[in-house]
């Protein structure tokens, strides 16, 4: 089911499938959220100044601290 390359990728960032799924499931939600506080900022630059930048940090944070 899964290639090589899958799970080399799973051996990189040190989940298993299960864990694997429910990470990238809480990231694609959280982009999904500041999707519109990406919209509304572009139109009233005046809110979520720093919403989304620092949301996206936090997620690349954590990522690469799970990362071997």
């Amino acid at each position: 089911m899964f290639s090589k390359k899958c799970k080399e990728h799973l051996d990189d960032v040190n989940e298993s499938k299960l864990e694997h799924m429910i990470q990238a499931l809480k990231v694609g939600l959280k982009l999904q959220v500041l999707v519109p506080i990406c919209i509304i900022h572009a139109f009233a630059p005046g809110f979520f100044t720093t919403t989304a930048t620092n949301e996206m940090k936090n997620i690349l944070k954590k990522r690469e601290s799970n990362v071997r």
